[in-house]
């Protein structure tokens, strides 16, 4: 794992895959769209380290039916997490409650989660070095 960068250096980063992502997923289930589900934040965690979280993503209606069981969201998301140093999918995760989870973790130790429970929802957590862990330090969107 890599140590953590800063909020200016990371956050662009990482907005431009959720973005890139996002693209991706309405090009290959158009009838399902994405939007803005809550802005980023900058939380400290109870173990100290700071997390970056861009804007939380959420989708117009479930995405497990149209999306095969999520195999059309390994074949249109796992090219973008490659461009952006992430390894594929690689299925998704045994979740009680009824979600439908798929996650990738980069060297960073930033991980990029969608989970659907009718709707979606798309997240990435980014450990950044920042002393003050403070929002002002995020851009002004």
């Amino acid at each position: 794992t890599s140590a953590p960068a800063s909020v200016a250096d990371t956050f662009p980063r990482y907005d431009s895959l959720r973005a890139e992502l996002i693209a991706a997923l309405e090009e290959k289930l158009p009838s399902i769209t994405w939007a803005r589900d809550k802005p980023a934040a900058l939380s400290r965690l109870d173990d100290g380290r700071c997390m970056l979280y861009p804007q939380t993503m959420k989708s117009s209606a479930d995405v497990v039916e149209p999306s095969n069981h999520f195999a059309d969201i390994f074949s249109a998301g796992d090219p973008v997490l490659a461009r952006h140093g992430f390894p594929a999918f690689g299925g998704t995760d045994d979740v009680p409650g009824g979600w439908v989870v798929a996650r990738s973790t980069d060297a960073a130790g930033a991980t990029l989660t969608i989970e659907s429970k009718s709707p979606a929802y798309l997240r990435i957590s980014v450990p950044v070095n920042s002393a003050t862990c403070d929002p002002a330090e995020l851009p002004q969107s």
